[in-house]
């Protein structure tokens, strides 16, 4: 029988995750015991989590992809080898809810419920971000300059899960935020990276998909030991608009002046302040050491 804990955002769906997340706990009572914890703020559910690397098998993280970030880095904060640390799942609740898509969560909690009482823990590789204030982990991917820039105007007037027709309401206050963006170069360091000169957007996946049904390249896969460094070039108004309709249409990865390549390592640095976020929570400003983790978490996921 398995141990659970589930780790609550408790404002996350406007205030439903609660609700939601006592439906996921029923239905996995079944397979074992089952305790429900409410993190207080931000930075709470890591705490929550790292506590209970000792007392549980599994550890769900029920919110958006922030809180599942946050879960993440209070499990691998215990320092000690994957098949030792609990076991990672993820109920989506939250505004874009990208991991689950990505990964394959439903948002139904019977569904979800059902997933996560077989899936048995597939070895899941991980970003480390390494700032100013330490080394953080990301599951997702890590975004410098123009994918920072839309990300904080939008956590800045999101409510709700958001989708295509929120992006639309808020395209206003993401194309002021893009205009005022000076677009300092980027500089890529790396073993094995050739450098491009006028970078002004960098993005560092670890999965293919983004927010809004989006998809940055068809090349990221958590399970291959390498995270996919894609570069994108300084652009003009009408060239962002491509950009960001290549990226939803498609795969921004095939726009012909974006550049996407393999990476373990790379640094990222800039002469000016340039922000960046881990799975769509804005962490700071560069430079940022970037590795890949591998096989450095085990998910409940299909």
């Amino acid at each position: 029988m398995a141990s659970w804990l589930l780790v609550v955002n408790p404002k996350s769906g406007r205030g439903s995750a609660p609700v939601r997340a006592e439906a996921l706990a029923a239905g996995l009572e079944a397979s074992g015991r089952v305790e429900v914890a409410m993190s207080a703020g931000r930075g709470d559910a890591t705490r929550l989590a790292a506590g209970a690397a000792g007392e549980a098998d599994r550890v769900v993280a029920v919110g958006g992809d922030g809180t599942l970030n946050e879960v993440l880095a209070g499990l691998l904060s215990v320092d000690e080898p994957p098949e030792r640390i609990p076991a990672l799942g993820f109920f989506p609740t939250g505004t874009a809810n990208v991991a689950g898509r990505a990964f394959g969560f439903p948002a139904d909690a019977d569904a979800c419920a059902g997933l996560l009482r077989s899936a048995p823990g597939r070895p899941v590789d991980v970003g480390w971000a390494g700032g100013r204030d330490g080394e953080r982990p990301f599951l997702l991917w890590l975004g410098a300059g123009y994918d920072a820039v839309v990300i904080d105007a939008l956590n800045r007037e999101r409510t709700g899960r958001m989708g295509i027709s929120g992006l639309v309401r808020r395209a206003p206050g993401v194309w002021r935020a893009l205009s005022r963006y000076p677009s300092p170069a980027i500089a890529q360091i790396g073993d094995g990276v050739d450098p491009i000169d006028d970078v002004a957007g960098v993005i560092v996946a670890n999965i293919g998909a983004v927010a809004f049904g989006g998809s940055v390249t068809p090349a990221a896969d958590p399970a291959d030991g390498v995270l996919e460094l894609v570069r994108i070039p300084r652009a003009q108004r009408l060239e962002l608009i491509s950009l960001g309709a290549r990226m939803i249409a498609s795969h921004l990865d095939r726009h012909p002046r974006v550049r996407c390549d393999p990476v373990e390592r790379v640094r990222l640095d800039a002469d000016e302040p340039v922000p960046y976020h881990l799975d769509g929570e804005p962490v700071g400003t560069l430079p940022v050491d970037v590795r890949v983790g591998r096989g450095a978490i085990r998910l409940l996921a299909p």
